[in-house]
């Protein structure tokens, strides 16, 4: 007898998942994921964070997952509607010189750029960073002091 799966468990999660993250792959890597040493002298490549985006009635917050890298590798910056983090995590010299048979961690420049909404008041952002996870906390505006939302025009 087959074994029943527990309501709202959503079959193809994963699927989707892995499909969204190959399309990631596509856009930002091209010409294929190389990972550290592949270039040549052991120099390090970019990769790019996973993060999650929650609403809630008061703020949006993003949550970065950010293993191995230290807070003041970390830089966040607001131009216009656009968060952007970024960041470096380093080799470090105790991986350096070793011959390995899988190497799926990565190591280099990072960074993520996430559209803000307009309800985001850009002034109170605040982050925290604790056990590898940066929280970036976007307050949101009252609704009385929202800017007007952008008008199409009609041709």
């Amino acid at each position: 007898m087959a074994e029943e799966q527990p309501q709202g468990v959503r079959p193809f999660l994963e699927v989707q998942q892995e499909v969204r993250r190959l399309f990631q792959e596509l856009v930002h890597q091209p010409w294929g994921r190389q990972t550290w040493g592949e270039r040549g002298g052991g120099q390090v490549t970019s990769w790019q964070p996973r993060c999650d985006m929650v609403e809630t009635d008061e703020a949006i917050v993003v949550d970065v997952e950010l293993p191995g890298v230290k807070h003041e590798d970390v830089h966040l910056e607001v131009q216009g509607d656009v968060l952007h983090i970024t960041g470096e995590r380093h080799v470090t010299a105790q991986r350096q010189g070793r011959n390995y048979h899988y190497l799926e961690q990565q190591y280099g420049r990072f960074e993520r750029q996430l559209r803000l909404p307009r309800t985001v008041e850009r002034s109170a952002i605040r982050a925290d960073f604790d056990n590898g996870v940066l929280s970036v906390t976007l307050p949101k505006r009252p609704e009385e002091a929202l800017p007007p939302a952008p008008q199409r025009k009609e041709a």
